[in-house]
C-alpha cells in the first residue's frame, strides 16, 4: 500500500498546471498588457489572442473595428478643417447667415463622423473584452498548483503550491 501511495505522489510531482490569465489596462497614451501579474508587449499579447480560434475571431473583429474608429475620426478631423474654413471665409459679400448656411454640410458631417467613430470604438472594446474573457475562460476548469519537493532538516517531502 505504500508504494501505491509512493508511486501516486510522485506521478503527481510531474503534474502541474499552471494558469495564465490576461488582463489588460487602458493608459493615456497605450493599453498595458498583463499575464497573470508580468507586464508584456502588446505583440506577446496579439500571439496569445492567436492561439484560440473563437478568441482569435474577437481580436481580429476588435482590430477593425478599431481600424475603422481611426478613418471616421480623421475623416471628422477632415470636416472640421473644412467647417473652420467656411466660417472664417472672408468675402465681404457674405452675411453671417450665408456662412453657417455655407458651413451646414461640414457639421453634419462632424457630428456623423463623431458618431460613427464612437461606436466603432465603443463595438472595438466589445470585442477585446470578448476576447480576453474567452482566453480566460479556458482556465476556468483547471486547478492552479504545482508539486515542489523540499527538504529540510525532517527529511524529504513534496509542498503544494497554489
Amino acid at each position: 500500500m505504500k508504494s501505491v501511495f509512493l508511486f501516486f505522489i510522485i506521478l503527481l510531482s510531474f503534474f502541474s498546471v499552471s494558469g495564465q490569465e490576461v488582463t489588460s489596462f487602458t493608459g493615456f497614451w497605450k493599453t498595458e498588457y498583463y499575464q497573470d501579474d508580468k507586464e508584456i508587449t502588446r505583440k506577446e499579447f496579439t500571439a496569445l489572442m492567436e492561439t484560440n480560434s473563437q478568441v482569435n475571431k474577437y481580436w481580429r473583429k476588435s482590430k477593425t473595428n478599431e481600424t475603422l474608429a481611426g478613418i471616421t475620426l480623421l475623416a471628422q478631423l477632415g470636416f472640421s478643417v473644412w467647417m473652420a474654413s467656411e466660417l472664417i471665409r472672408d468675402e465681404p459679400f457674405l452675411t453671417n447667415r450665408d456662412r453657417v448656411q455655407n458651413a451646414l454640410t461640414p457639421s453634419i458631417g462632424v457630428i456623423t463622423t463623431g458618431i460613427a467613430g464612437g461606436i466603432f470604438l465603443h463595438l472595438s472594446s466589445n470585442s477585446k473584452k470578448k476576447a480576453i474573457l474567452t482566453y480566460n475562460k479556458q482556465f476556468d476548469d483547471k486547478t492552479t498548483y504545482n508539486l515542489v519537493p523540499i527538504s529540510n532538516q525532517n527529511g524529504l517531502g513534496l509542498a503544494i503550491r497554489f
